[in-house]
């Protein structure tokens, strides 16, 4: 699943104005579900958008505006966690536009507003937006700025712009704080304006959480907070706020069901360096368990981490966090010292799988090709009977839980056919999914979520014969993706160096994609996870920080033709030590067969024939004991060498 790589963003935090009012209130979020029942993702009982139009929801939000004093109003896509997937209570921005990207910034004014997102949306955004009266800004095009600079250029000196400090991150408010001031514009955080006109919305979630067990996570949860509490005693903190949701996750190998594709529970910690730990959490109940394990962990609801972290700052605790995972509200309330302003260093730790993780990755993948490759065959007759990009879907995730450790999908498929495989992230509803034919090409970018790992794999699929071009640029991407595969690479290299890897083949056609080239990958935790990336941009932090063995991130080059279709090949890859010290490469642990009728074999080299024919021998000798009869014969069929 392809991700974006923003700009650098600096490592302080900001400290504004004190908030006037208090966490969200505590909520039920409808009835447990089971958390290792693997089915696909039901669709809510309820709908975000409600009843109002855009546009009437546009007005009551410029009312708001006017009540409060504000003259601009700054609607991000996180939530208090700074998550990439939000929990239906924070999906503002989608709620207020009807833009069902992940990323996305709005900002409304009295008389305008614009949508600012990057080139994986535009195709998206363009349609989702329209009629609505909400203009789009493509962010990294020639003569679009950033929303901060819109805001500076459009207001005048001495105007207020609002945002909502519970969902803006320290970090990110001290940097819009900096750029307003310049322009002699002023910043307010204290309020949420959207909990005044969404009338209907959702309550916090309150799903049942469980134990990931150290035998899948090769490590105690127990060794894990030991880990931290001995950092912390470096660092000369009392206290440190764990508040991303996957970081709390993987210290406590805790898995959730509050937020959909992601195994997380929403809730923060803070641990003690005497011991003295607290989680903060609606699941009271699920989390009584934890009372036996760690005695001296208080469990406390949510919307008391602010209290609590004032009465530790009232006894002039050295307390930590992180600025861009921490809420501007949580950052006052923690009192912003110096000892605030540090990074984290559990996503450092998280990325690095230990051996015990990565042999469970190499088990699950066999398993989850094998849903790949039922998939593939259901598709050699079902496409002839009138089946659509959402049948499709909805047919990976059966398969896909026809498998024990399964537990539900890891992002919402995309399944792009023909044009739509051009839209980078393209999500097929029921009622607007294309019908596929026996022409064409079909993208598939999918994934599970298992207990012993977590699958991101995207194939295109010929449905007919394809054509020269198609051909050509399939196989360009493939070149691509074969030479960043046998990449060999000193320690100390960053993805920033390798991305060029996956590019040089259709540069040399002129041609080119506007993503990443690859993410780090969780372990049954977010499909998409830092700090390291592969991506051209110089100034991202994940492309810029160095790889280090045990990390798996995906390697996912592309290409896209407006209107007539979208080519992506992903596998996941393990950076492993080479037997020369000093060096590193890449381990690809995916395993599915390449679509040999889209290959161009007269364009690879010798080195790239090699590996894929070697790939391929791979996947035949880690999959095929899975399989019997037609099954294991289609599989010899598409691993036979080129």
């Amino acid at each position: 699943m392809v991700n974006y790589y923003p700009p650098a963003k600096t490592s302080d935090g900001a400290l504004l104005r004190r908030s006037t009012s208090d966490d969200m209130p505590a909520g039920d979020d409808g009835p447990a579900v089971n958390p290792f029942h693997g089915t696909r993702a039901p669709p809510p009982a309820w709908s975000i958008f409600g009843t109002m139009t855009i546009p009437e929801k546009l007005t009551a939000l410029r009312q708001q505006l006017l009540e409060h004093q504000l003259d601009a109003y700054v609607v991000p896509s996180t939530d208090p966690h700074q998550s990439e997937y939000p929990a239906p209570r924070w999906a503002s921005r989608e709620w207020l536009t009807g833009f069902t990207g992940s990323a996305g910034t709005l900002v409304v004014t009295l008389h305008e507003a614009r949508l600012w997102t990057d080139s994986r949306y535009f195709l998206q955004a363009e349609q989702e937006l329209d009629g609505t009266g909400i203009q789009l800004m493509k962010l990294k095009t020639p003569h679009t700025p950033e929303y901060a600079e819109w805001l500076t250029d459009h207001l005048l000196s001495g105007q207020t712009v609002g945002v909502d400090g519970r969902v803006f991150s320290a970090h990110a408010a001290k940097r819009l704080h900096k750029k307003l001031e310049k322009a002699g514009l002023h910043l307010r955080t204290d309020h949420d304006l959207i909990d005044f006109i969404w009338e209907d919305r959702p309550a916090l979630p309150n799903r049942p959480v469980s134990e990931h067990l150290a035998d899948f996570s090769g490590e105690r949860w127990e060794d894990r907070l030991q880990q931290l509490v001995d950092w912390m005693a470096e660092q000369e903190l009392d206290y440190f706020l764990v508040s991303a949701l996957d970081e709390l996750a993987w210290l406590l190998n805790l898995r959730g069901t509050d937020i959909d594709f992601n195994p997380l529970m929403v809730g923060y910690f803070i641990a003690g360096r005497r011991g003295d730990h607290a989680v903060f959490a609606e699941q009271s109940e699920a989390l009584a368990a934890w009372a036996d394990k760690l005695p001296e962990l208080q469990r406390l609801p949510y919307r008391e981490t602010s209290h609590y972290l004032r009465r530790l700052n009232a006894e002039d605790a050295d307390i930590g966090f992180d600025p861009t995972t921490t809420s501007v509200f949580l950052a006052r309330a923690a009192g912003g010292k110096d000892a605030g302003n540090i990074t984290s260093p559990i996503p450092g730790w998280k990325a690095k799988k230990n051996p015990t993780a990565l042999q469970h990755l190499r088990e699950v993948m066999a398993h989850d090709a094998v849903a790949l490759l039922r998939l593939r065959r259901w598709l050699d007759e079902a496409v002839s009977k009138g089946v659509t990009e959402y049948d499709v879907g909805e047919k990976l995730a059966e398969f896909r839980g026809q498998y024990k450790n399964y537990v539900s999908e890891s992002f919402h498929p995309i399944v792009g056919y023909q044009g739509n495989g051009a839209i980078v992230h393209y999500h097929a509803t029921e009622e607007s999914a294309a019908t596929l034919q026996p022409e064409g090409i079909l993208l598939v970018d999918s994934g599970g979520q298992y207990h012993n790992g977590t699958t991101d794999i995207t194939r295109t699929f010929a449905l007919g014969t394809p054509s020269a071009e198609q051909r050509l640029h399939f196989t360009l991407v493939l070149q691509g993706h074969i030479d960043l595969a046998m990449a060999r690479f000193p320690v100390g290299t960053g993805g920033v160096q390798l991305d060029i890897l996956a590019r040089r083949p259709l540069w040399q056609h002129e041609l080119n994609y506007g993503h990443g080239t690859g993410h780090g990958v969780g372990f049954f935790l977010n499909v998409h996870e830092g700090p390291a990336g592969i991506s051209p941009n110089p100034r991202s932090p994940s492309a810029q920080h160095e790889l280090e063995p045990g990390m798996v991130l995906s390697n996912e080059p592309g290409y896209y033709r407006d209107g007539q279709y979208g080519i992506r090949t992903e596998d996941l890859v393990v950076v492993t030590e080479s037997e020369r010290e000093g060096w590193l490469y890449f381990e690809t642990v995916t395993l599915f067969p390449i679509d040999r009728r889209l290959i161009d074999v007269e364009l690879l080299t010798k080195e790239q024939l090699r590996w894929l024919n070697d790939y391929h021998r791979m996947v035949w000798e880690r999959v095929s004991p899975l399989l019997e009869g037609e099954e294991s014969e289609w599989l010899r069929r598409e691993c036979a060498e080129l």
